[in-house]
């Protein structure tokens, strides 16, 4: 005879629910902190580009041919 399992109607009202081994679980829960932390690399990369795009444009960039030139 097959398990039957009972699934409270609290926890389907948010709508579907799925069935999934454990190890499987771990790995989705990975790759969404990976995600994550990429998009707000990307978040920090796009203000970076934004900042060097607008102090190119009022001329606040400096340019060095070595570091004694910052002395």
């Amino acid at each position: 005879m097959a398990a039957v399992i009972t699934i409270p109607k609290e926890l389907s009202k948010e709508g579907d629910l799925i069935v999934m081994p454990r190890s499987k679980y771990e790995e989705f829960l990975k790759l969404i902190k990976r995600f994550g932390q990429r998009e707000w690399e990307e978040k920090d990369t796009d203000e970076a580009i934004r900042i060097f795009k607008k102090e190119k444009k009022e001329k606040k960039l400096i340019k060095i041919r070595s570091l004694t030139d910052l002395g």
